[in-house]
């Protein structure tokens, strides 16, 4: 092989290499239908746009893949997704699972229906309280350990859209989710003259908490990966990125 050949072999390798360095690394998300949180539509989806952006800044592609949400904790329980979102955290979860910070803080109240509009109030104080009420649920949730813990009467389904049916229909009083996302979902299921006549409940399940990012301690270079996502996102939050993603899909600075 002559020189020039040689520079030009050297050259390509050196091109290749390069690219190879910098060829982005895709990590799968599992997570499901939360409006306005997370939808399959990326114009509507506040989550979505907030990792597109993170992945612009530490050089990751996510790949959001939806099911329901009892096998979105076992696909990252069997590390066969990276991360799931949105997600509470508790002492339970933390045995198992690392989360990163805060994507976003909301409240959980509880939603009820009144099919003649009147609205009775609710009151609690402790879970406990609940006890005389038919409550709905997802299975896998946050709250499951604790409704169970209460001795409450839950019917759980598959999503927040048929729980909002159950109270709808009557079936159950009580359906607790963030409150963003109850509201979304019940203006998009119902003609305004039954969405009057939902309410919440004054006092919240969970009051001004983080939805998390949530991922298996066992994935490999899960807690170099986490710290990565961390970064990216303390930049988006520091030079207004997520400020504007948040005024662009209609909700509150929180955080």
């Amino acid at each position: 092989m002559g020189t020039l050949g040689k520079i030009l072999l050297f050259a390509v390798s050196l091109f290749l290499m390069t690219a190879t360095s910098h060829a982005r690394q895709t990590l799968v998300i599992a997570t499901n239908h939360y409006p306005p949180y997370v939808t399959e539509d990326n114009n509507s989806s506040f989550l979505r746009d907030l990792f597109d952006e993170i992945g612009n800044r530490i050089n990751i592609n996510f790949e959001f893949h939806f099911y329901p949400w009892k096998r979105c904790e076992q696909m990252v329980a069997e590390e066969i997704a990276w991360g799931t979102i949105p997600y509470r955290k508790t002492a339970t979860r933390q045995e198992s699972f690392l989360f990163s910070d805060p994507l976003y803080l909301a409240d959980s109240h509880f939603f009820a229906y009144s099919a003649d509009g009147s609205k009775p109030p609710i009151k609690f104080d402790t879970l406990t309280d609940l006890q005389p009420y038919r409550l709905g649920g997802i299975q896998g949730y946050y709250y499951e350990p604790w409704f169970t813990q209460a001795g409450l009467d839950v019917t759980y389904a598959l999503s927040e859209e048929q729980n909002f049916q159950l109270l709808q229909h009557g079936r159950i009083d009580l359906f607790s989710t963030a409150t963003t996302m109850g509201w979304y979902m019940i203006e998009s299921l119902f003609p305004p003259e039954e969405v009057a006549k939902f309410y919440t409940l004054e006092k919240p399940l969970v009051a001004g908490e983080g939805l998390f990012l949530m991922t298996s301690k066992d994935y490999p270079q899960t807690r170099v990966l986490l710290e990565k996502f961390n970064r990216g996102l303390q930049e988006i939050k520091t030079d207004g990125t997520f400020a504007k993603l948040v005024h662009k899909h209609g909700l509150v600075m929180t955080n």
